[in-house]
């Protein structure tokens, strides 16, 4: 029996401060042919199922995560097979299946970056990651006024993970990570300090308004790999996680997922598949401060445990399928809202689920068309990632949404591709923020949700010259419409911390793969803050170069906020100016 080992030289590099992944390599594939024969690749489905690369890069504080609900495009085209070819035997070439980048930065920013996996086995791989990167810097001046002192922050993670194929059929997998991330609440000057509470930065420690997490996660998941016509097919994923932060905050989050699957025919030429995918995330929160709250709280400090018990359900059967030409995505999702406190008790809706998509031109002109929806928890460890500055015990809701959708992709040539899109959602408990009033400095956000409804177009353009030169310019308009908040709160006149639009520009250069330049623009329209202040529009240059040395070896230089902009995302919170770091990749080759 001929044997074709696949390896993958994985590299997952850190994302720095507000800055994309930059110079990613991506997945290489090495085949290696053993024993004294002629070898031919006989005419065969390939099926091919790469490690799990789980992007380690943690939301950064700062920035405010935002965007238009994903259009899911199902391509079931088949191609032809390709004739038997005979190939030669190669040598056993180099492998590099570790990675570790270091890296310094102004404003004693820290990086690194380690992976490690197992090499050349068909049935099983394993290994681990870790990175980590953090802030010792401040935010200072001698104008009291605009001295904001330390903004320290840090996320470090370790992962270890593996997965073993049984009988070339049955997929198991596993991964346990462990994460730790710090941040302070300094949005506050030394004047706010005085006048609100009569201090001094003397007077108060860096622990009275520093929120810390720890959160534990475990997986294990088992996936039949069987895809043909006629033949049944499951998986199964649990995923239990543990969150502990500061003030005595507790989340335990159980998720169980799984779908069964079939294969059929449609007629003579096309095949769909038949899915029922269910879920089930349930929470147990708990917050018990005892005593202690973040500088500048106003109220009696808590002194009951509160718990409560938060679920979601979600059925969603659904069918993928060729017919005359088009692609259909056909089903519907149901689902139980027993994580929102409502007066109603839980809430029982149905969510479209369908999408139709037509290739014209010879696949140049690809139209699609849809409508789908769903409940996503907006639990505790989603807010603190989205927000940094929330404060203890934020209160948790489901956002419901309903999207209709279309795109359209035009691959103009075989350098240049466009990109439209136009969507209209109806959102119910959406996530934005406001100041919390029951904090004296005015630094300690509090959730507030609210129905709207949000109509989004945009589009983009690629130019892509041999992977040599990449060209990307795209950007986005959003209205919302229909706000309404809480009962208990003012009426809304805007959504919250959301850009009414955003730019983004970039280029990419590969000098005869040695020298990697990567320069980017991207423009936030203004937004308005709860406090009735209106927040410029934020404007950013960053850039990186990479020199590489070898395959082994290579240095870079980051470079964000080039503009050197003081620019706000949440209100009375700026952020650093121009910010550098200075590392290199090493990676030992293994054969």
């Amino acid at each position: 029996m001929k044997k074709i080992f696949l390896a993958l030289a994985l590299i997952s590099p850190f994302t720095f401060h507000h800055s994309p992944c930059f110079a990613q390599d991506g997945p290489s594939e090495s085949v290696l042919v053993r024993g004294s024969y002629r070898p031919v690749i006989d005419s065969s489905e390939k099926i091919f199922f790469p490690t799990d690369i789980t992007d380690t890069a943690p939301a950064t504080p700062h920035s405010f995560i935002y965007s238009i609900t994903p259009t899911r495009l199902h391509a079931l085209y088949e191609p032809a097979r390709i004739r038997a070819a005979r190939i030669k035997g190669e040598p056993t070439t180099k492998l590099y299946n570790n990675y570790l980048r270091l890296g310094m930065g102004n404003y004693w920013s820290p990086l690194a970056d380690f992976y490690w996996s197992s090499t050349r086995d068909p049935k099983k791989t394993y290994g681990v990651r870790f990175n980590h990167r953090s802030s010792w810097g401040s935010i200072s001046s001698d104008d009291p006024a605009e001295n904001y002192g330390k903004n320290h922050f840090g996320l470090t993670g370790i992962t270890l993970f593996g997965k073993y194929i049984v009988k070339d059929i049955l997929q198991l997998s596993s991964d346990i990570n462990y994460e730790h991330d710090h941040n302070l609440y300094y949005g506050f000057t030394d004047n706010t300090l005085q006048a609100r509470m009569g201090l001094t930065r003397d007077d108060v420690s860096v622990s009275d308004y520093r929120a810390k997490y720890n959160i534990l996660t475990g997986h294990f998941g088992i996936r039949n790999m069987e895809l043909d016509a006629n033949k049944l097919g499951y998986s199964l994923d649990l995923r239990l996680s543990d969150l502990w932060a500061s003030w005595n905050q507790n989340e335990f989050n159980l998720n169980l997922s799984g779908d069964i699957h079939y294969g059929f025919n449609l007629g003579n030429r096309y095949k769909g598949v038949a899915y029922l995918r269910a879920e089930w995330d349930g929470y147990i929160r708990s917050f018990s401060p005892e005593g202690a709250m973040p500088l500048g709280y106003l109220l009696a400090v808590p002194t009951d445990t509160e718990k409560h018990h938060l679920n979601i359900v979600k059925v969603n059967p659904y069918a993928d399928f060729m017919l005359n030409g088009l692609h259909f995505h056909t089903g519907f999702t149901a689902g139980w809202d027993a994580f929102t406190d409502d007066p109603e008790g839980t809430l029982f809706r149905f969510f479209p689920d369908v999408v139709v998509s037509k290739h014209l031109f010879e696949g140049s002109l690809v139209l699609s068309l849809g409508a789908t929806g769903g409940i996503n928890a907006n639990n505790l460890n989603s807010i603190r990632q989205i927000n940094p500055y929330v404060g203890p015990n934020a209160e948790q809701r489901a956002t419901r949404h309903y999207d209709f959708t279309g795109h359209a992709r035009w691959t103009i040539s075989k350098k240049l591709e466009a990109n439209a899109e136009v969507g209209y959602s109806l959102l119910q408990d959406d996530l934005t923020f406001m100041l919390d009033p029951n904090y004296s400095l005015g630094n300690v956000f509090m959730p507030l949700y609210f129905d709207n409804n949000r109509f989004t177009i945009g589009g983009d353009i690629a130019f892509v010259n041999d992977e040599i030169l990449t060209l990307r310019l795209g950007g986005h308009y959003y209205h919302y419409s229909n706000l309404e908040g809480s009962v208990f709160l003012p009426p809304l006149t805007a959504a919250y911390y959301r850009p009414d639009w955003d730019l983004l520009a970039s280029a990419d250069v590969n000098y005869e793969d040695k020298w990697l330049f990567h320069l980017e623009g991207q423009l936030l329209g203004k937004t308005q803050a709860d406090n009735g202040d209106e927040l410029p529009m934020r404007y950013g240059i960053n850039a990186e170069v990479e020199y590489r040395h070898n395959r082994a070896l290579s240095f870079f230089l980051r470079m964000d906020n080039l503009a050197f902009q003081r620019y706000f995302y949440w209100a009375n919170y700026p952020s650093q100016k121009g910010l550098f770091i200075l590392g290199l990749t090493y990676t030992i080759p293994h054969k």
